[in-house]
């Protein structure tokens, strides 16, 4: 729950649909309301945008995010881009990897294989003139640059072996999205591309180019599969762009809040995408199924060397690319930052208390939407139902919008407690429900029949289980109090 992890997770929908207009709201005064159209329904990037510029503008400008809903198409991010030129929307955002198709191409250099590999780096790239630069070509499509958001890094996940050196490709079958950079990379590579919609699947397919937290989102590290941990393939930024005719309307105020905020963000951005990236591969480490590679830098090189000719086929793009090209791998070499990589699973102790616990019982906690942060997820509010029972809980959570259930083991040490959920589901309109191998750990403070939970330094705490106290409605395990509507399933308490 919480967040779906970076595919994030976030997803805000809202029935508006054309161009914004003026209301009265927000602090009291004149509220200027932005439609911003969204390729995909969990878009963290975009729902922390919106929050920036609200921020930014005290409250004069606010951004409403709508879901372009063309998730059955594999070129889904196109149809998002011809819906925002329509004026479908004031804003909108699609990835890199989709403006080629616009004739767009020196956005491609952000995608140029294994160049671009850190968090950090793609921040500095983004934060320079280059990128600013590059905003200057959707122009001609009737559309005005406002900003590249950073996304996350993109890590060859392997069905059933591992890939980390050229070899590794020969003669797969690759999953890649909406990307004709990837698909030239991975035939270098030896492998046959196959585009995948919006939700990929694994059926048919060797591996897949995907972000880490999707993996754990879709639940794609199947048994005996591979994440290549260091191996960074591109990006996935979102070109945040405004329809020409709407943005017409917008005072100069106005238009330099919507590209200051687009600034601004980029470092909070990046923090966000590297932490959600650590906390999925700690899901799924902890799920146990997959294996995390660390390719050598023998390995890496041998990989950068195969794909030169996709190199080659970008500096065919013309001067604006090469010139983008040069003006990254000028910043690479500046920065000196290594490549992100992630650690290798651990081997997991089992996180469950044997014995009674103080937290022992049954507990309930009804939160606003407002509980549920800046994302305002459906599952992370409502009437919530917690029981704990020697080392085994439940729960239930339910809204008109989402009725969900999560169920794991857990531990108490002093003042402080861990979950680790064992499965989750439900009505979750946002895929944010529970998932499997998810840990929180939280600092408890309790009186009498009452009890408050706060974050833990260096942990995941998510707000939506702590934003108000907990009373316990018995001392005992009542699973009649749960949710009728999504109750979890029996062996959730099984002891």
């Amino acid at each position: 729950m919480f967040r779906r992890p970076f595919f994030l997770i976030a997803v805000i929908s809202f029935a508006l649909a054309g161009c914004g207009g003026n209301r009265v709201g927000g602090r009291g005064d004149t509220t200027r309301t932005l439609t911003l159209l969204s390729p995909l329904p969990n878009a963290t990037e975009l729902v922390t945008y919106a929050s920036e510029v609200d921020r930014i503008s005290g409250g004069s400008l606010r951004i409403h995010i709508l879901y372009a809903g063309h998730a059955g198409r594999r070129d889904w991010e196109t149809a998002t881009i011809h819906d925002i030129q329509g004026g479908r929307a004031d804003l909108g955002a699609a990835g890199t990897r989709a403006w080629d198709r616009f004739g767009v191409t020196q956005l491609d250099a952000l995608n140029a294989p294994l160049l671009i590999d850190s968090y950090q780096l793609e921040g500095r790239v983004l934060s320079s003139p280059v990128a600013r630069r590059m905003l200057n070509a959707v122009t001609p499509l009737g559309l005005v640059g406002l900003g590249i958001l950073p996304g996350p890094l993109r890590k060859p996940l392997g069905v059933s072996h591992r890939l980390v050196t050229p070899a590794d490709y020969k003669g797969t079958a690759i999953g890649t999205q909406q990307s004709q950079l990837a698909d030239d990379t991975l035939r270098a590579l030896g492998a046959r591309p196959v585009r995948q919609p919006e939700t990929p699947g694994l059926q048919g397919l060797s591996g897949l180019e995907f972000q880490v937290a999707g993996i754990d989102g879709d639940r794609l590290d199947l048994p005996r599969s591979h994440l290549a941990g260091n191996v960074n393939l591109w990006p996935r930024p979102f070109v945040l762009v405004a329809n020409a005719k709407a943005y017409s309307t917008l005072t100069a105020a106005q238009k330099r809040i919507l590209t200051s905020a687009g600034a601004s963000v980029i470092p909070k951005l990046t923090a966000i995408m590297r932490g959600d990236e650590i906390e999925a591969a700690g899901n799924i480490c902890r799920r146990g199924h997959i294996t995390i590679d660390r390719a050598s830098r023998t390995q890496l090189a041998a990989l950068r060397h195969r794909v030169n000719s996709a190199y080659v086929e970008l500096d065919h793009n013309g001067g604006a690319t090469h010139a983008a090209l040069a003006s990254i791998e000028q910043i690479k070499r500046q920065a000196d930052i290594p490549p992100a990589s992630l650690a290798p699973c651990a081997r997991i102790a089992s996180g469950r208390t044997s014995g009674r616990t103080p937290l022992d019982g049954t507990w309930r906690m009804d939160t606003p939407p407002s509980a549920a942060g800046q994302e305002g997820l459906a599952e992370n509010w409502g009437h919530w139902t917690f029981i704990f029972d020697h080392g085994h809980f439940a729960i239930t959570q339910e809204n008109a919008q989402a009725c969900t259930w999560g169920y794991g083991t857990y531990t108490v040490t002093g003042n402080q407690t861990t979950w680790r959920f064992t499965d989750g589901g439900g009505e979750a309109p946002n895929n944010a429900e529970n998932k499997p191998g998810e840990e929180f750990s939280f600092a408890t403070s309790a009186y009498h029949d009452t009890l408050t939970l706060s974050s833990v330094h260096g942990a995941i705490s998510p707000l939506n289980f702590r934003a108000r106290p907990w009373h316990r409605t018995s001392t005992t395990p009542a699973t009649s109090q749960m949710s009728r509507r999504c109750p979890p399933p029996k062996q959730a308490l099984a002891r």
